[in-house]
């Protein structure tokens, strides 16, 4: 009876279930020229790889504001602060949908 019991029942490797490759775009891109964050991504999807982090600088009023490799930081020699990026893109959506009532 032993012999013929089943221990593991027949299953497919998880990476069954990944989706296909995406295709790395070797134009050249630069943030705000021709490469947009909020542009829309083509249909197939696609994969950017950088050699260094890129920086994106914005201001706010006379405040100069940069985010970097996931941290946005405030220059503002009185009162700087550090926080995560999502977070600022939290605060910052929140301040325009509170702008607009």
């Amino acid at each position: 009876m032993r012999r013929s019991m089943r221990w593991e029942v027949p299953s497919m490797a998880a990476a069954a279930y990944d989706p296909g490759l995406l295709r790395e775009q070797e134009t050249p891109l630069m943030i705000g020229k021709n490469w947009f964050l909020d542009q829309e991504i083509p249909a197939d999807g696609f994969v950017r790889i950088q050699d260094s982090s890129q920086v994106w600088e914005e201001r706010v009023d006379k405040t100069r504001i940069i985010t970097t490799e996931g941290l946005t930081t405030c220059l503002d020699a009185g009162r700087g602060w550090t926080i995560t990026s999502g977070g600022w893109n939290f605060l910052k959506s929140f301040r325009k949908a509170t702008s607009k009532r």
